[in-house]
């Protein structure tokens, strides 16, 4: 398994046990922001940001003048980009904590690799592989519908239900 092979399992197994322990039939970001504050002890504030000047997806930070993790998406952007970014700022608190995921070795600790596990958390936790699979295969039609119908059962994007679909082997 090459570098990037363990980045994208760690990313998936995370995320899996994460929504798992969860018990929602369907991802919830509120109740990944609860089960974050509660394993790790700490506070998450999340702002949307509707400025030209902030034009990124998103930053996270531990601010220590408060005691918490303040978290910025860009308001601009379309409600299922937010919710990707906030799921992908989410992970990096999570990759970052002091609790032991088993993801300690290799390109995780490049800025490329820290990315990349991020990303792939938020695929893996907004669209879980076993009921993607099975939502997936259930629509009978052609791909594009099954995009478009995909993503508004997970309430992503098209892209992030395509890169999805190929991760797991779909088309």
């Amino acid at each position: 398994m090459d570098g990037f092979e363990k980045i994208n399992n760690d990313a998936e197994q995370t995320a899996g046990a994460i929504y798992s322990s969860l018990g929602d039939t369907m991802p919830s970001i509120l109740s990944l922001i609860r089960w974050t504050e509660e394993n790790f002890g700490i506070r998450i504030t999340v702002s949307f940001k509707n400025s030209d000047e902030f034009t990124v997806s998103g930053l996270e930070y531990f601010d220590p003048g408060i005691g918490e993790y303040r978290i910025f998406v860009n308001g601009r952007d379309y409600e299922y980009r937010q919710r990707f970014t906030l799921c992908h700022e989410i992970a990096h608190i999570i990759r970052n904590s002091e609790k032991a995921f088993g993801f300690s070795e290799g390109e995780i600790y490049s800025a490329s690799g820290e990315e990349r596990f991020c990303d792939h958390f938020s695929a893996a936790f907004l669209m879980p592989e076993e009921i993607f699979i099975e939502r997936w295969n259930a629509i009978r039609e052609d791909i594009d519908f099954k995009k478009a119908r995909i993503a508004s059962i997970f309430r992503v994007s098209g892209q992030a239900v395509y890169y999805r679909a190929k991760e797991l082997g779909l088309i």
